[in-house]
């Protein structure tokens, strides 16, 4: 037996840890490995840490976690830029100092360059390594042949000195006419007889005064400039849309601003629609006017009715985006002095009721019946605790019905020591010969007694 259980033991361990575990195994990553809390099964909240291989930047947490039978997002390593010796060379580029040789620069890292004498660079001279990739500028030779005259470009101008002829390494700057958005470089140079490639200027995008109006939106911040039927937004800038005063964003009532971005796509408006509210249902209260639908910021005044009080304590409701606030909510007031019919409160709280009334939420009375009646507990006293909506239990005093001590021809079904309060049935059962009064073998105490009162008649013979 002992033989048995040390060979079951490590299965059963095994299946014990294998019910626990929550996560795959965590996953790998690109130039990069685990660096610690690797082990054989993962529960929740157990961590795992990665680095990355060397020269390689972590982008992300360097820990992931465990949670909901999942991990937590992985972290990216990313790429360094190689720039070798003979890029250098084949573009007559020199690094810092005038070196030529391989370099090796990190993710998000600036590397600056310049060119051989006889030379121009294009700017911009400094480069920044975005994971494994950096575009590498240009030397231009100053001792090619000379250009004409240097290309035009749509909706801009070159705005610098006009010649007939450009020496080889010059070069010439371009500005794109207001609104428009210049892509590429600001200069094209003179490279042995032929212009370097020129910028082209990107068009705005037009933004209708006229389908705002009937799209009832409006900008949440002025722009600068003249305005006639449109309204211009540069390449790559954004706008934020809100609608108009009394209407709402139909997509997403919460969201009151739409941020929307110039990419050369048409522009998509966000749709608005205007704020209104049906009448309200108040229970137990009324209010005024009384309207079919409510404009925004429209106001009704809310009254309850007796035994009960607003929720908010303020009459007045406004019509909102959200509907009306504060809502107009009705609800029994807590907890006034109560008269109870046949029973009274206990004497302290009946002599000096001005000064134990309103009682607060949790607080308690006890109460009396007087005699011939009974709380719903069918003791002597009972007691009531002040609750958000009012008294509870209510205390109310009930009719006792006493169970006769004799029925003629026949028996009730009950102890003749039960209690019956108002709204009980009692049952009973009649002699060979006899049937129930009125085809019913039960009756029901009332407040006037039991009814139909118990009797049992001699059968009728035909």
């Amino acid at each position: 037996m002992k033989n048995l259980l040390v060979y079951l033991l490590p299965f059963l361990l095994r299946t014990c840890c294998t019910s626990q575990n929550v996560c795959e195994e965590p996953p790998d990553i690109d130039f990069g490995e685990i660096r610690s809390g690797e082990k054989a099964a993962y529960i929740e909240s157990d961590r795992v840490q990665y680095n990355c291989n060397p020269g390689f930047v972590l982008e992300g947490s360097e820990w992931i976690t465990c949670s909901g039978r999942k991990w937590t997002p992985t972290p990216k390593c990313l790429a360094p830029c190689i720039v070798t010796k003979q890029q250098l060379e084949a573009k007559n580029l020199l690094l810092s100092g005038n070196r030529v040789r391989t370099q090796l620069i990190q993710h998000n890292h600036m590397l600056q360059f310049q060119c051989r004498e006889g030379h121009v660079l294009t700017v911009p001279m400094d480069r920044k390594c975005l994971d494994g990739h950096m575009d590498l500028p240009s030397c231009i030779s100053e001792r090619g042949k000379n250009c004409s005259c240097p290309p035009a470009i749509e909706n801009g101008d070159i705005i610098t000195l006009s010649k007939k002829q450009y020496k080889a390494g010059s070069s010439v700057q371009f500005k794109c006419q207001k609104y428009y958005s210049l892509e590429g470089d600001n200069r094209t140079f003179c490279d042995n007889g032929t212009w370097t490639k020129a910028p082209v200027c990107l068009e705005p995008c037009a933004i209708s005064l006229a389908e705002m109006e009937n799209r009832k939106i409006e900008i949440k911040r002025k722009l600068d400039g003249d305005i006639s039927e449109n309204i211009y937004v540069p390449r790559g800038g954004s706008v934020e849309f809100t609608c108009k005063m009394g209407y709402m964003v139909t997509t997403n009532p919460s969201q009151s601003v739409s941020v929307i971005q110039c990419n050369g796509d048409s522009i998509v408006y966000p749709e608005c629609k205007e704020i209104v509210c049906s009448p309200p249902q108040i229970e137990n209260g009324n209010f005024q006017p009384n309207q079919i639908q409510y404009e925004y910021e429209d106001t009704i005044e809310t009254q309850c009715e007796s035994g009960y009080q607003l929720q908010s304590r303020q009459a007045t409701s406004t019509c909102t985006e959200t509907g009306w606030s504060p809502p107009p909510i009705c609800i029994p007031k807590n907890c006034d002095y109560i008269r109870i019919e046949n029973g009274k409160l206990s004497d302290s709280y009946e002599r000096w009721k001005d000064y134990y009334f309103p009682r607060r939420v949790g607080q308690t009375v006890d109460y009396y019946c007087s005699y011939g009646f009974l709380p719903i507990n069918k003791e002597t006293w009972s007691r009531s605790s002040c609750t958000k909506f009012g008294w509870s239990p209510e205390p109310k005093c009930f009719k006792k019905c006493d169970i006769p001590r004799r029925l003629a021809h026949g028996t009730f079904n009950a102890h003749t020591r039960r209690k019956y309060i108002e709204g009980e049935e009692i049952s009973f059962s009649c002699e060979n010969g006899y049937d129930p009064a009125n085809q019913q073998a039960k009756a029901v105490c009332t407040k006037n007694g039991w009814s139909p009162a118990p009797r049992c008649d001699m059968k009728k013979t035909e």
